[in-house]
Parts: C-alpha cells; structure tokens; sequence
C-alpha cells in the first residue's frame, strides 16, 4: 500500500544548507565546529500531503556578529534553495530572526537564531 509521510525536514534542511555551512541537527554533537547552524523541528501542521513545519535554526559562533552573519547566509541559502527547487523544501518565511544571545551551554560562545515556516510537499512511500 502507498502511503504518504512528512519528509524529515531537519535532515533535509541540513543538506540544503550541508554545502554552504557547517550545519547539524539536533542533539548538537559534543564536539562541534564553529561556526555553524543547529536545524531544530518546532512543530506545525499538515493540509492534505502539504506540510507547513515550524523549524528553529541556532547559529553558534565566536562573536556575535559572525553569529548573525552565519545565520543570515543560511537563511539566503535556503531561500535560493527553495527558489530553484531542487529540493523537498518548495517555500520559507522568515517569522524572526537575529535574536542575540549566548549559548545556554556555553556562555563563551554567542548564538542568533531565527524561526522559520517552511513549507514541503510529504513524501510517498510503499509499506
């Protein structure tokens, strides 16, 4: 029987972005390289085999502004992404983005994120 399933959309924004930015998905790594782009699924909703899903992106850096500017190279990516649809992402809006602040794991390294809606199309799988 054929089915249709939600497509893992941290893994697939990791690669949209995987050639550009050193990026992960959740849990972050022990051992990470600056700077780079956490993906975080935050939730969102399904209207027949179209997914909207609420997605977080943490950008880690050294200093604030290498933060800011990696996390806005990442949202450009993706919207280049989208734009040339090469990829399961078809739409994103940018909901806030630049939000300063310092990792809560650690203090010494400076984090911007931003959320986003993105918008896919389900996969279809035989099972």
């Amino acid at each position: 029987m054929k089915i249709n399933i939600p497509i893992d959309i941290e893994d697939e924004i990791r690669k949209a972005l995987s050639d550009y930015l050193t990026t992960y998905c959740r849990p972050l790594p022990k051992n990470f390289s600056l700077p780079c782009i956490l993906v975080a699924h935050a939730g969102g909703g399904e209207t027949d085999t179209i997914d909207r899903f609420l997605v977080s992106l943490d950008s880690r850096a050294k200093t604030e502004a290498e933060a800011n500017e990696y996390l806005r190279i990442a949202l450009g990516v993706l919207k280049k992404q989208t734009a040339l649809q090469n990829t399961a992402l078809r739409h994103i809006t940018v909901n806030s983005s630049g939000s300063w602040g310092t990792d809560p794991v650690r203090p010494e390294l400076a984090m911007c994120s931003a959320t986003l809606e993105v918008i896919a199309h389900q996969t279809t799988m035989e099972v």
